[in-house]
């Protein structure tokens, strides 16, 4: 018995793209939610800047540490996404081996 590759690489692509389409909302409302998160933050700092309430330095600092923040956030949402391409491809390779297995 044989299997048609053609139609198994079709049914793989699919099942790939299918897995990334379903967690890419998911990465994407994440993204969304860290900046919501520091929006308050942010604001505060701008504000604070544009009042002199803060040295230019200070602001500057401060913007740093945020920027540290949202890196270790977005490093988090980097994660979830090797995750999600992992299970696609896994998913993928389980629809090759079965195709084979049903073939012989």
């Amino acid at each position: 018995m044989s299997f048609d590759i053609d139609r198994v690489l079709t049914e793989m692509a699919g099942t790939i793209a299918s897995a990334v389409n379903d967690g890419s909302g998911d990465i994407k409302d994440a993204v969304v939610q860290i900046l919501n998160s520091e929006r308050e933050t942010l604001k505060d700092l701008g504000d604070a800047l544009l009042r002199n309430e803060i040295e230019d330095a200070v602001f500057r600092r401060e913007i740093e540490r945020e920027k540290k923040v949202i890196e270790a956030e977005l490093l988090t949402v980097q994660i979830m996404t090797k995750a999600l391409v992992e299970r696609a491809v896994n998913a993928a390779i389980d629809v090759f081996v079965k195709a084979v297995k049903l073939a012989i």
